[in-house]
């Protein structure tokens, strides 16, 4: 379970004040006497209202340590509000361009307006959040032209989702989702106005048998059977429709006035019911759908209470040198950036550059705090069971020297979610001691300069440095960190005072100030921005080919078959290339990179996961193969021994060659060639 600002809680059960069918949002802990601030919000009339209230320490704590929990983790964490639900992993800069063009304002815009109303008051975020009275602390910092009731939903929404901008969005997604089949719609018909019969002409669909729709298909489909002919029996035999010559127009109707379905009513209702593609496989047939397919298958630390209420980041240098992938040389030196939880002493997230200290390993230091360490692990080629590593969310700010970490371009680039809180000096450990002091050491030796060429190249000496920055919060003592409350705690569940206890320890009481985002808003906001070329194998980057099932299920790459520099934006996680991302319609789909195999007289391009897969599979059945070898070696050995009473290799090494034989020996050859078959002597 991972706690943060915005964490989404239930009470099963109910408990005290607070009722089952409410989800409720952890709003953090008051300092002074550690009571939680929960928040909820709900609908009155035609307006949805914040409320909130203050669970005591102890009665809050009681609630989350009981057997079985009073207050449990949601089973679906939102990252947007429940009224936004749809829009969740959507990325609406993408999908703007689809949009009505004369709308007023672009989604961007209408955010902006919104936010420009909350940002007065996230100045006094800590004043609202530990006020007896949070919306009533509100309305002193509020705009007065701001409606009360609005300005209260938009701010918690916003520092409740992860300070996700797109929070603010309004809640219209469901405009025109009505079902136009209710009876309660039949005498209209909607839908664009047929520009050769006027806006009234036709029926709704709501008058019209779509069982019969549906049998009628059935029953004229086929293999070469288009859609319009299908329509054409359908509306005659089935409808019993006349055509009638106007002039030089034909007209369909129905003798008795009855209603029938227009073809693009005919055909939508068929598409919906049986899909596209088996629609298509239908009217083509297996082999041409195949064939015209575009896609292949020390004491430093400040008296912090809560966990990521202060994250110091520093970066290193590895001490040895990677060698190349293709020679034995150096690499330049790799470049490790880590972030350090100042309350529980945990290395919470960790980074990586090459050659020099840059953003880069900043943002993907972010990028491996915001996302679950499994998923991370994934991405960097670790098998997610090697690492014991459940630290994830990303603080409200982080300290940093005045290096890459600390640049307005990396703040910029993050969109302002992140600000630097502290910037200490450069070269000054002791201004950062925390981060300083969990950086591996190294010998200084006197003498002619040397270097550390390591046997190891850049990916696995970046596996290296995340085992190290895992398992020091197993192995660094923090026992001067804990209260006399976790100290007795500590020693009753015979616990070690490292900082995955104690990050366990408060994460279980919630006393956190860590917020947390969705993998979508993670790649976007801290990996590196790209554009691909695609075609019908997948996405292109270096040479190598990437795509996924949800890729190719897309249709993108049918779409791109017959353009030429065709190209999509997405993202990448620099230095670790397996995995990228791309933007298809505004929603984040992950590709792994592929490699071209053969099989059975057919190129195909397989993803790297499926081949190790493969190779595991292979290796175990050698293995079995092998030691059934083995066994099957010694039968036959024991059974020849049996059998004839002397051993497999009875037997002495003489010296020379072997002579021709004469004499009985020869005689003896001769007699046992002919009882063969064989050839006599010369």
């Amino acid at each position: 379970m991972n706690s943060h600002i915005g964490e989404q809680l239930v009470a099963p059960d109910g408990f005290h004040g607070l009722s089952k069918t409410i989800r409720y949002y952890f709003c953090g802990r008051r300092s002074n006497d550690g009571s939680a601030l929960l928040i909820w919000f709900a609908m009155h009339e035609k307006q949805r209202r914040v409320h909130f209230v203050w669970l005591p320490q102890e009665q809050f704590e009681e609630a989350l340590l009981q057997d079985p929990p009073a207050i449990v983790e949601a089973s679906r964490q939102c990252t947007l509000p429940e009224w936004l639900s749809e829009y969740e992993g959507i990325a609406f800069e993408d999908i703007e361009d689809i949009r009505y063009k004369e709308k007023k304002q672009t989604y961007l815009q209408q955010v902006e307006a919104k936010f420009s109303k909350v940002r007065p008051l996230l100045a006094h975020e800590n004043e609202i959040l530990s006020a007896n009275d949070p919306l009533k602390e509100m309305a002193r910092y509020a705009p007065s032209s701001a409606n009360r009731y609005r300005i209260q939903v938009w701010f918690f929404s916003y520092i409740l989702h992860g300070r996700n901008i797109w929070a603010l969005m309004r809640s219209s997604q469901k405009t025109g989702r009505w079902n136009r089949i209710d009876e309660q719609h039949a005498s209209r018909k909607f839908g664009r106005a047929s520009l050769a019969d006027g806006s009234r002409s036709g029926w709704s669909i709501a008058q019209i048998d779509r069982k019969k729709i549906v049998d009628s298909y059935l029953r004229y489909c086929g293999p070469g059977v288009s859609m319009a002919e299908i329509y054409r029996r359908a509306m005659v035999e089935v409808w019993g429709c006349k055509a009638i010559k106007t002039g030089g127009t034909y007209q369909l109707y129905h003798p008795n006035g009855q209603p029938f379905p227009s073809y693009g009513q005919y055909r939508y209702h068929i598409v919906c019911e049986f899909g596209l593609e088996r629609v298509r496989l239908t009217k083509l047939g297996q082999p041409r759908v195949r064939r015209d397919a575009k896609q292949n298958e020390g004491n430093f630390t400040r008296p912090y209470a809560n966990l990521l209420e202060s994250v110091v980041v520093d970066a290193y240098y590895v001490d040895d040198r990677a060698r190349s992938f293709r020679s034995d040389e150096p690499m330049p030196a790799l470049v490790a950036a880590c972030a350090i939880c100042e309350t529980s002493g945990a290395n919470v997230g960790i980074g990586f550059s090459l050659g020099s200290e840059s953003g880069e390993a900043y943002r993907s230091m972010l990028f491996c705090m915001a996302v679950p360490k499994p998923y991370y692990a994934r991405l960097m080629g670790i098998p997610p069971e090697c690492l014991d590593w459940g630290m994830e969310g990303v603080p409200p700010s982080f300290t940093s020297d005045r290096g890459p970490g600390g640049s307005i371009d990396l703040v910029h680039a993050l969109k302002g979610a992140f600000p630097i809180k502290t910037i200490i000096p450069s070269h000054s450990g002791q201004s950062n001691a925390v981060a300083e002091a969990s950086h591996p050491r190294s010998v200084e030796l006197d003498g002619a300069p040397t270097f550390k060429q390591s046997d190891h190249d850049v990916v696995t000496l970046m596996k290296r440095e995340i085992f190290r920055a895992c398992y020091e919060n197993h192995t660094k003592n923090i026992s001067d960190r804990l209260s006399d409350e976790a100290i007795r705690h500590f020693r009753q569940q015979k616990l070690v005072a490292t900082p995955y206890n104690l990050w366990n320890y408060l994460q279980k009481r919630r006393r956190t100030s860590g917020h947390s985002l969705s993998i979508e808003d993670a790649v976007r906001s801290f990996c590196e921005p790209q554009e691909f070329n695609v075609n019908c194998d997948g996405a292109l980057f270096n040479n190598h080919v990437y795509s996924s099932k949800e890729f190719r299920k897309s249709g993108i790459q049918t779409e791109a078959a017959g353009l030429t520099n065709f190209r999509l934006s997405g993202y990448i996680l620099p230095l670790a290339m397996r995995y990228l991302w791309v933007e298809v319609k505004g929603h984040l789909i992950e590709l792994e990179a592929c490699s071209r195999v053969r099989i059975d007289g057919a190129d195909l391009n397989v993803p790297l996961s499926d081949l190790e897969s493969a190779a595991k599979d292979r290796a175990a059945v050698n293995a079995m193969t092998r030691k059934s070898a083995e066994a099957a070696h010694i039968d036959a050995r024991g059974k020849f021994e049996g059998l004839t009473g002397q051993s497999w290799d009875a037997g002495h090494r003489r010296t020379g060659s072997p002579r021709k034989a004469t004499g009985i020996t020869g005689r003896e050859a001769d007699l046992l060639g002919q009882k063969a078959g064989g050839r006599k002597r010369a």
